[in-house]
């Protein structure tokens, strides 16, 4: 897929689209720990319930931000920020539980929605959950602006070539004196090189970000995650993969051209 997309719409709308879906992601992380920052505090304001022994009758006391039931005063809390993130449906469309499991743990999750009450153990429990969410997300945004700076520099070096290309593409080699095609074909070993240096620079960054963010060998990698709605996994790599290609293209017709002289 990434071979044949740049020829749909071109270099530097590939690299347009490849922009926004980065801004989305980066806007959406950004959102969910905001959310979590917001949730943790609803959460550090509730106060954890007791049980105490009243004539062999065991009885819950607690006041729970304005409620008697501090499970319900979390979900309503939890509901009311990290579910409430404008893309939520879209992303996620998940439900309390499901969404619990996956922010959290399954046992957390099952503390707060099957327990009897939301105790002191429970409140540090999630306090800690939602700090390491929150902490999640913030390495996930410097690992975009990362992302977003390799991009950009790719782009700036990329989209002159592609330029380039075409005007090299547009001119008529069979009258172009001897001298002319030396002077062509040297240039299209400059732009060769550039395009090469790019990749190279690009593929040590896809290198850097699996290593820095931990991923298994086996996980999809930052730009499989940010660009999985678009018809490329790696923008970058695939357009210097068709410049690289035009490029030798363009050679091989230039040395023909050279052959006839």
């Amino acid at each position: 897929m990434d071979a044949t997309d740049g020829e749909a719409f071109g270099v530097e709308r590939r690299f347009e689209r490849a922009e926004t879906a980065l801004r989305r992601e980066r806007r959406r992380t950004a959102d969910e720990a905001e959310a979590l920052r917001a949730f943790a505090e609803r959460v550090d304001e509730l106060t954890p319930q007791t049980a105490v022994q009243q004539g062999g009758t065991v009885v819950r006391t607690s006041v729970a931000a304005g409620t008697d039931d501090g499970l319900e005063a979390v979900r309503e809390a939890y509901e009311a920020t990290v579910m409430s993130v404008p893309h939520y449906e879209a992303e996620y469309g998940d439900d309390y539980v499901e969404s619990l499991r996956a922010e959290f743990s399954p046992d957390l999750a099952a503390a707060l929605t099957d327990g009897e009450r939301f105790n002191a153990r429970c409140r540090r429990a999630l306090l800690s959950a939602a700090a390491a969410s929150r902490s999640a997300r913030a390495s996930l945004l410097e690992t975009l602006s990362g992302e977003a700076e390799s991009l950009s520099a790719a782009a700036d070096a990329l989209d002159p070539v592609a330029d380039e290309l075409e005007g090299f593409a547009a001119r008529s080699l069979s009258e172009a004196p001897f001298g002319t095609l030396d002077a062509y074909r040297a240039r299209l070993g400059v732009l060769a090189e550039t395009v090469e240096a790019v990749a190279a620079r690009r593929q040590e960054t896809l290198f850097d970000q699996r290593r820095e963010t931990g991923l298994p060998t086996d996980a999809p990698d930052v730009p499989q995650y940010v660009y999985q709605a678009e018809p490329f996994d790696y923008p970058v790599m695939a357009t210097a993969a068709e410049l690289s290609a035009a490029v030798d293209r363009l050679c091989d017709d230039v040395e023909r051209a050279m052959a006839r002289c």
